[in-house]
């Protein structure tokens, strides 16, 4: 951590980069801190995370999408349940009223 703090980088930055970390360690390189500084100050370094970044938000959308429209089909499909269980309902009703009327005599 010493040589990111030296190197003026951030903990998450460098995960972001795909480095390891050893938390544990104390000490400091003078030649890993120049070899952050100068792998930090690439063009390409940030433009990498930027486009990870866009990639990341991309993906976070696609999947916001696919659960509106799982949820809308979860949703329709709770509707047509909803339905079939009153019809089942009107009909078991319908058919305890009919036993229970009192049958008619036939007149004699």
């Amino acid at each position: 951590m010493g040589e990111l703090t030296g190197a003026g980088l951030s903990r998450s930055l460098a995960t972001n980069w795909g480095l390891r970390l050893d938390l544990r360690r104390r000490s400091v390189v003078e030649s890993n801190v120049a070899s952050l500084r100068s792998w930090g100050s690439r063009p390409g370094a940030t433009r990498r995370i930027e486009g990870t970044a866009v990639e990341v938000e991309e993906e976070i959308k696609k999947v916001g999408r696919a659960a509106k429209k799982e949820a809308i089909k979860l949703e329709k499909e709770a509707e047509k349940v909803e339905r079939e269980v009153k019809e089942e309902a009107v009909k078991a009703e319908k058919a305890v009223r009919r036993k229970s009327k009192p049958k008619k005599k036939a007149k004699s």
